[in-house]
């Protein structure tokens, strides 16, 4: 079973009732971006799959970070005990807005 979130620790104040695993990084791959906005306006990234155990039962996730993982390296995943396939890894040497910025990309890439 995982441990509880102290929901004053950063990043985590937004899953404070998510419960914290070690996961282990299966790969780390670079992907140059895919989009119609000219090369110059985004970078590429790292696409990283990671797996991690709820309860004995093996679960996968996959994020975009800056900076290259290491294969077989152990991380902290938090997930919804209510759903644990709902996850996200945390990445010290992230900012907590690379999410949201991911997400408002996606958001407006799918809308060209």
């Amino acid at each position: 079973m995982g441990t509880r979130v102290n929901p004053r620790q950063g990043a985590q104040m937004a899953y404070e009732n998510w419960l914290l695993a070690t996961g282990t990084i299966r790969s780390c791959d670079w992907e140059n971006p895919q989009s119609r906005l000219p090369a110059s306006l985004l970078v590429g990234y790292f696409s990283v799959a990671f797996s991690y155990a709820v309860e004995s039962k093996q679960y996968r996730g996959k994020f975009h970070s800056s900076h290259a993982w290491e294969n077989g390296a152990e991380v902290e995943v938090l997930y919804n005990p209510s759903n644990p396939v709902e996850s996200c890894v945390c990445d010290e040497d992230e900012s907590r807005t690379v999410a949201v910025v991911e997400c408002v990309l996606e958001l407006f890439l799918g809308l060209l």
